[in-house]
């Protein structure tokens, strides 16, 4: 059996969440994509992304396994999302559904939209600047919530009927929404920035 590597694109932004998006109130629960902390890059480890902003300030993603609040499973540490499923988003929702607006750590410039058949057990990101190649296994696609779904179809003053919300929740499942990742195994630290070339590893 032999290893393919076909290219998936250019990282186009890296962002953290350095807290949870979604809050929870006495009047329930909502997705507050302001969150989010876009950054020049993303150091990748073991446990996750990390990354030091322009006022010098270090953050660890919510989904890091060091993170005091963190409240996932260590099978979710990185998430990649892709500009062709925002195009798709846009069209349905509308342009409130910017580029990241899901809280993925790379946003990846790609033309179509990748489902799990297309991206496979791993991919490489190449770093323009160091050459150094990093291999990530892919867990699973990221299963969108109610939060998002709402906030999705600006309606998160009030629930959504049961057959929009299913429809909503059915749009954005099975890749639309993102992939979870976890660094391979024996891979060094990486930092990741925009420009990086991403190319997806099968087997032919």
């Amino acid at each position: 059996m032999v290893d393919t590597v076909e290219e998936l694109g250019r990282v186009k932004l890296v962002q953290l969440q350095p807290s949870g998006l979604i809050i929870e109130t006495p009047s329930g629960a909502f997705y507050d994509a302001s969150r989010r902390v876009e950054v020049n890059r993303l150091l990748i480890t073991s446990k996750g992304i990390e990354a030091t902003t322009l006022k010098g300030e270090h953050l660890l993603d919510i989904h890091h396994i060091d993170h005091p609040d963190k409240a996932y499973d260590n099978d979710d540490l990185i998430s990649i999302g892709f500009t062709s499923h925002y195009e798709a988003m846009r069209a349905r929702f509308g342009e409130h559904m910017v580029d990241g607006i899901a809280g993925e750590n790379i946003i990846i410039e790609y033309g179509e939209e990748v489902w799990p058949e297309d991206l496979g057990q791993q991919i490489v990101i190449l770093s323009t600047v160091t050459e150094q190649r990093t291999l990530l296994d892919v867990v699973c696609f990221a299963a969108p919530c109610d939060e998002f779904s709402h906030f999705a179809a600006r309606n998160q003053q009030e629930r959504l009927p049961a057959v929009e919300l299913k429809s909503t929740l059915k749009f954005l499942n099975n890749g639309r929404r993102g992939f979870l990742l976890v660094m391979s195994e024996g891979q060094e630290t990486a930092t990741v920035q925009p420009g990086d070339r991403v190319f997806r590893v099968g087997s032919d």
